[in-house]
């Protein structure tokens, strides 16, 4: 298909592009209960094209794109209407001008894991035990699962001689867990694992059915006050994504984020009084989405910001080195033991029915569907109610666990602990 994309390409004369093939094959699980109710297998294959046109518009040079998908199946008209509309509709892109990323042909790379020496149904059957291995309790129960093994086969071209590759593996799913008394309760849960995280998962599917039986019995919402809260797993993981974002070249040329490489990200310097940021960017893939090499590179150490992470065009425009945008983040764990933690007087959220965090105005909050209150003398499951918090504030006293946690996304402390938190409840 490539062949034949590069020749449309090369009759059209279009001199600037880019090329991402990609081949994903999963076995996709379906349960109802613990009962297998489908099984399905996927082998897709597709490569989408960027075509760039240079231009001037009012005397400034710019650099315009457009992009579409190609099929195994398309004819080589087919591919070259596509070109035409795309390169059509590039004149009417008018980004500043900037260079594309220049490269070589290089071996493809597999992205070694405990995967890649057995099938996708091997794979899928070892994560079925991990994901049914807690499922013993009384109440509560999974009523529903689905799990998904894919492996991605990618191939990255484009003008300029760049021509790598690469192959991963992932897992992923959901499920849903069901509580029927005293009151019919349900609790969704996500993961993605680009490993075989038997643990990570079974232990997931243990909380998760824990929680559910407590919501079942939960029925007064917290009262409205203060208080220092935690926040756990993907919950914590989402706190994270404010630094990864605002690292972004992309919203540091908009002036979305005021980060500067040198500078201290954490308020003041005399202020902080909680644990100190150290961050690293993780690659999940050996190239970005334009073919540049990704490495783990720091993000920010001890508070201050070392590098930004970005495309080739925010890069070309910020003057900086082209690292491509990484999607995990790394956090270093703190000192804290987390039942340690939930001892404290406070709450300790463990499920919201949405939590968000605003990487534009550092504002997080959510809805609890049910969390822990310690009162310093008793612990008590509640329901209802929400939280709302500044990051700006919360990073002076962040507190962090020493257990961790590992996902597709993030990797570092289990629980994050944010102080004097406002709770809206009864």
């Amino acid at each position: 298909m490539i062949d034949k994309i590069l020749k449309v390409l090369k009759e059209q004369q279009i001199s600037d592009y880019l090329l991402s093939d990609t081949n994903k094959e999963t076995v996709e699980l379906f349960f109802i209960k613990k009962n297998l109710d489908m099984r399905r297998a996927e082998n897709v294959h597709s490569c989408s094209v960027t075509v760039y046109r240079d231009f001037e518009k009012d005397g400034v040079r710019c650099k315009g794109e457009s992009g579409f998908v190609v099929e195994p199946s398309s004819t080589e008209e087919e591919i070259g209407a596509k070109c035409q509309k795309a390169w059509l509709a590039a004149g009417f892109v008018g980004n500043p001008y900037y260079e594309l990323p220049e490269g070589s042909k290089e071996e493809c790379v597999t992205v070694k894991t405990d995967m890649t020496q057995m099938s996708l149904e091997q794979a899928a059957g070892v994560m079925v035990k991990a994901l049914f291995a807690a499922d013993d309790q009384e109440k509560a129960f999974l009523n529903s699962a689905e799990l998904f093994v894919e492996k991605n086969s990618c191939r990255i071209m484009n003008s300029r001689g760049v021509d790598v590759g690469y192959v991963k593996y992932n897992v992923n799913g959901e499920f849903v867990a069901q509580c029927r008394e005293p009151q019919d309760v349900e609790t969704y849960q996500h993961f993605s694992y680009d490993y075989l995280n038997t643990d990570g998962l079974t232990a997931m599917v243990k909380e998760t059915l824990k929680m559910t039986q407590d919501r079942a019995v939960a029925q007064a919402a917290p009262a409205t006050g203060v208080y220092d809260v935690i926040l756990s797993d993907e919950y914590a993981a989402t706190i994270f994504d404010f630094y990864k974002d605002r690292s972004d070249g992309s919203l540091i040329y908009q002036h979305y984020s005021d980060y500067k490489t040198g500078d201290f990200v954490q308020g003041e310097p005399g202020e902080v009084t909680g644990i100190l940021l150290n961050l690293d960017y993780m690659p999940t893939v050996p190239y970005s989405d334009e073919g540049l090499p990704m490495k783990q590179l720091p993000c920010i150490t001890d508070g201050v910001f070392q590098n930004i992470q970005a495309s080739a065009r925010f890069a070309f425009y910020l003057g900086v080195p082209a690292t491509g945008r990484y999607r995990k983040i790394a956090c270093a764990p703190g000192e804290d033991g987390f039942e340690e933690m939930k001892k404290r007087p406070g709450l300790y959220i463990v499920n919201f029915s949405d939590f968000q965090m605003d990487s534009m105005n550092g504002h997080f909050g959510g809805e609890i569907r049910l969390a822990y209150l310690n009162d310093g003398e008793k612990i008590t499951p509640v329901t209802g109610g929400s939280i709302n918090g500044s990051i700006f504030d919360a990073q002076k006293d962040f507190a962090f666990s020493r257990e961790i946690q590992d996902t597709s996304k993030f990797s570092g402390p289990k629980a994050v602990l944010l102080k004097n938190v406002n709770v809206a409840g009864c």
